[in-house]
């Protein structure tokens, strides 16, 4: 009778784990990706505009500073670079390699079963 190999053996394994660690980690950082995507984001636009010369500093006769042409600035939860892609597409990697995973171990257990079965027959 023969056995079935480990399922660590098999490559979907691998490619079941390593997107869902991804995941697991993306969860785990919560909204702190969110906050940091911000101010990363915000300094980026200061310095685009700073450069392109859109951004006015005054100062009035008090010292008081104030600016014009100020962009509008990127948000906790208002970001240009969003996070749901990345979620997306690893759920589908997850997921199509836990179904391969499957099929492949059920299939592989079926065709066992029917070769000791002609085995015993024969």
């Amino acid at each position: 009778m023969q056995s079935q190999p480990p399922i660590t053996d098999s490559p979907w394994l691998w490619f079941a784990i390593f997107p869902a660690v991804g995941l697991v980690a993306i969860l785990a950082t919560g909204g702190k990706f969110g906050d940091r995507q911000a101010n990363i984001e915000r300094q980026g636009q200061a310095r685009t505009a700073v450069a392109e010369g859109s951004l006015d500093i005054n100062e009035d006769s008090t010292g008081r500073k104030s600016s014009s042409g100020v962009p509008h600035y990127s948000q906790p939860g208002e970001t240009q670079v969003k996070l749901w892609p990345l979620v997306v597409t690893l759920s589908v990697i997850t997921l199509a390699s836990l179904g391969m995973l499957v099929r492949e171990r059920l299939f592989s257990r079926s065709a066992i079963a029917e070769q000791d079965s002609a085995e015993r027959r024969g």
